[in-house]
């Protein structure tokens, strides 16, 4: 089956997406390795609990945990898997959670806004027919061929 222009946009689009995630971990570990002395030299003088690192780690984590699962989304997405549409929306909708958390907690900030901007973009690219019926149609071919081989398996 011949790919649409749309899937390996779609394709493009989550590989960028990985890129921008490792990018803010990357930037923010370098921030947080310039402050984190500051924060436990603090924390061990009693004047500042351990939820400022531990916020820290895990705002960290999150941006390095995004990147890699877009990364393997992408791969997926590129292999023509037939869960690889579900996980890239599963995706998708974690990154929008997270930035309609940052959004309302009123600590968004450009970085969160293209994010977003990307995610959604990305759900949209997602949710066309034409990506729909790709991803669809390798799911029954793939079926088809699973069906043959059980059918060969009881009668070889």
């Amino acid at each position: 089956m011949k790919r649409p222009r749309i899937v390996m946009l779609l394709r493009l689009l989550v590989f960028g997406q990985a890129a921008m995630f490792l990018t803010y971990f990357g930037l923010y570990a370098i921030n947080t390795a310039d402050r984190l002395d500051f924060l436990v030299v603090e924390m061990l003088r009693g004047e500042r609990g351990p939820q400022g690192v531990v916020s820290l780690f895990l705002l960290i984590g999150t941006w390095l945990v995004l990147g890699l699962m877009s990364v393997v989304v992408g791969v997926a997405l590129r292999r023509s898997h037939t869960w690889a549409w579900s996980a890239a929306l599963i995706l998708e909708g974690a990154m929008l959670g997270l930035a309609l958390e940052a959004y309302f907690n009123r600590r968004a900030n450009a970085l969160m806004y293209s994010a977003m901007a990307v995610a959604a973009v990305v759900v949209f690219m997602l949710n066309l027919r034409e990506t729909q019926t790709f991803y669809r149609a390798h799911e029954e071919l793939l079926g088809a061929i699973r069906d043959r081989d059980r059918w060969w398996r009881d009668h070889g």
